[in-house]
């Protein structure tokens, strides 16, 4: 009898464990029973925003409007909810009677006899009724009329609410005004004789 050809017997590689492991993991899950549904004939494309489709400087314009309103909301929530109104301004005429003798009416003039700090840059001061401290403006060349030598003034930026409020030029002694005095303006005070 003839045997057949025998081969050598060659066994089976070693089995290496964190190989078995990986192959474990890279092994495909069980397909789900049943089938499975349909892909759709086209992916979904993302749908561009509003903004997206605008040029740059128009959202930049927009996004300035927006911050503009929300401040100046803002703003006008606290001035409502302080109760407070806007600050006022108020003018006049300081006249010193009896000085610029010699000149003629137009001409500039400044305070002389003992009224030496009464001139062009004095100080007018306006105090509310705690004697606070809560304006300052300034006395403008002095021209000469027929009552002496006029000073004009302007003071901004009166807060309101005070009961009485002070107006005094230089160290001259003040003289006392209600608000809406003061809101009117055209206020004539007079030093001298």
């Amino acid at each position: 009898m003839s045997s057949p050809e025998q081969q050598p017997h060659i066994p089976p590689p070693a089995a290496d464990p964190e190989t078995d492991q990986n192959t474990a993991a890279e092994e495909p899950a069980p397909a789900p029973a049943g089938p499975l549904p349909a892909p759709p004939d086209h992916p979904p494309t993302p749908s561009a925003s509003r903004w997206s489709r605008l040029p740059r400087g128009a959202v930049f314009v927009i996004g300035v409007g927006l911050g503009a309103a929300v401040v100046g909301a803002c703003w006008a929530g606290v001035s409502l909810a302080d109760g407070s109104e806007e600050a006022f301004s108020t003018d006049g005429t300081l006249t010193v009677s009896g000085i610029g003798a010699g000149l003629a009416s137009g001409d500039l003039c400044t305070g002389t006899d003992g009224y030496d700090d009464i001139d062009f840059g004095a100080q007018v001061s306006v105090t509310d009724a705690a004697g606070t401290l809560v304006a300052k403006g300034s006395l403008g060349l002095g021209e000469k009329t027929e009552l002496g030598c006029e000073f004009s003034f302007t003071v901004d930026d009166i807060p309101p609410g005070s009961k009485f409020y002070t107006v005094e030029v230089s160290h001259r002694g003040g003289l006392t005004q209600t608000e809406d005095e003061l809101r009117a303006g055209g206020l004539a005070f007079t030093l001298g004789d």
